[in-house]
């Protein structure tokens, strides 16, 4: 089933506020190219702009001019928001309407990726294994997706180095589950150079000797979570010296068995010592609802932590509730593994959660209304949306067929060449999309082969439905 989507795009789609760029209205299917012989009437505007009744008029005077099949302006967009351009063939009245983004130069510099933080294969207790599940998510979207079994970071290297040699367009960063001994607290390490699982694993005297000295200098901690919460800063250190991000995972898994209670998160929290607090996973609304209201509770207090979204997948069956449907949108200078991950610090990034759609056929719906988003940047929130039905709809699409030849890689085709071949296929459309490169035209073999169905066309008859209803010959 395809995701319902307009006639025509506009690169590029993203813009600088303030900087004139020229703008061009693009045909999907190329039959419907724009014509220099006949004219067009063109409306901009924000649809923040401040109005006073509930039907503002619509002046279509914005001029323009037809270039290779294609309606193009040239226009300076003055402020951060979202924009409708409206446009139609002179005397016909319904309009086309196309999206278009103005940002400030500090978003303008960043590139949107979609990805999950936190999914488990067979070798710790997921269904999946470690060659397929990237292609998995590739399949689906993603730029980045990141394997972190329980206690082990081998198997998320061994997912990476499957596809040695090959161009991937996305990236898979290496990453554990942690569970140091003595605590219930899931703490999820992305991106680190080292296994901080190993060092309580297989060095686990010099685990012990390291956090009984931290939990002596802990005395401004309550004697009942001074041993846990040393531990968790203990693991959290770790991480930050390997360069990695540390994430609080589900804190509000399994009330009663496994939860995080108000006064051992409260102290976790002020002492701000993660990276990022898993704002909704794999596990159901409700917990994830309180887990909102947890860091709405936080952000209150002052405590200002980047939230991330992840499907904690086990499974990647259609069926299965979450895979896919708990993201992450980080806004980075470019997608690597360290880029990703300074963004998440900064704060640019955005919790997704989408509900679970069609349970027969696993369809996950692209729909405006559909996805909710959450960040402590009301900027991203906004941009996020405005992604999400139009950039990200469109990369998911261009992401299929990479993800099927990673998985007929991953079992043992040859096809690498091929893959590698579409490597770099994403962010071609990203840099269209955002201006950075030339905006395609209806030209060349293409516009002669239209010339030729549209004399076609002229030469009749003019039908409607199976009745002609005209002369042979078109005027």
């Amino acid at each position: 089933m395809r995701d319902r989507r307009s006639y025509f795009t506009c690169f590029p789609s993203v813009v600088c506020v303030g900087r004139r760029t020229t703008v061009s209205i693009v045909p999907r299917d190329n039959s419907r190219r724009f014509h220099a012989e006949k004219e067009y009437e063109v409306c901009i505007f924000g649809i923040e702009e401040d109005q006073i009744s509930y039907h503002p008029p619509l002046v279509y005077d914005y001029p323009y001019e037809i270039r290779e099949g294609c309606l193009c302006f040239t226009k300076a967009f003055e402020e951060e928001q979202e924009y409708e351009i409206r446009f139609h063939e002179k005397g016909v009245k319904k309009d086309e309407v196309i999206p278009l983004y103005a940002v400030e130069e500090d978003l303008h510099a960043l590139r949107p990726l979609k990805g999950d933080f936190h999914a488990h294969t067979y070798y710790s207790d997921g269904k999946d294994g470690i060659t397929m599940t990237p292609a998995d998510y590739r399949e689906e979207g993603f730029d980045f997706c990141t394997v972190t079994d329980h206690n082990r970071r081998y198997t998320s290297v061994l997912a990476s180095e499957l596809y040695d040699g090959v161009k991937l367009g996305m990236t898979i960063l290496p990453g554990e589950e942690l569970h140091t001994p003595g605590t219930s607290l899931h703490i999820v390490h992305v991106g680190g150079t080292g296994s901080v699982a190993d060092r309580y694993v297989n060095h686990n005297e010099e685990f012990l000797s390291e956090t009984e000295s931290l939990e002596k200098r802990l005395s401004e901690i309550p004697e009942p979570y001074r041993r846990r919460f040393a531990l968790a800063a203990w693991t959290c250190g770790k991480i930050r010296d390997m360069e990695g991000l540390s994430i609080l995972a589900h804190p509000f898994w399994k009330p009663r068995k496994y939860n995080v209670n108000k006064e051992f998160g409260d102290l976790l929290f002020d002492a701000r010592l993660f990276d990022a607090l898993e704002l909704f996973g794999g596990i159901p609304d409700l917990n994830c609802n309180l887990q909102l209201g947890l860091w709405q509770q936080q952000l209150v207090k002052g405590n200002f932590i980047p939230v991330v979204a992840s499907s904690d997948s086990h499974d990647h069956n259609a069926t299965v509730e979450y895979f896919a449907r708990r993201f992450t949108l980080v806004f980075a200078k470019d997608n690597t593994a360290s880029s990703i991950t300074d963004a998440v610090r900064r704060g640019r990034c955005v919790a997704g959660f989408l509900p679970r759609g069609d349970a027969a056929t696993g369809i996950v719906p692209y729909s405006e209304g559909s996805v909710q988003f959450y960040s402590t940047d009301f900027r991203l929130v906004k941009l996020a949306h405005f992604l999400y039905r139009s950039y990200f709809a469109e990369t998911r699409r261009i992401c299929l067929t990479e993800g099927v030849l990673m998985r007929r890689y991953a079992e043992g085709e040859e096809v690498g060449e091929l893959l590698s071949s579409l490597g770099d296929s994403v962010e071609n459309f990203y840099r269209r999309y955002y201006g950075f490169a030339p905006a395609p035209t209806v030209s060349g073999r293409v516009a002669d082969f239209l010339d030729k169905a549209l004399e076609q066309q002229r030469k009749g008859p003019t039908t409607k439905g199976t009745s002609i209803v005209g002369n042979s010959r078109r005027e």
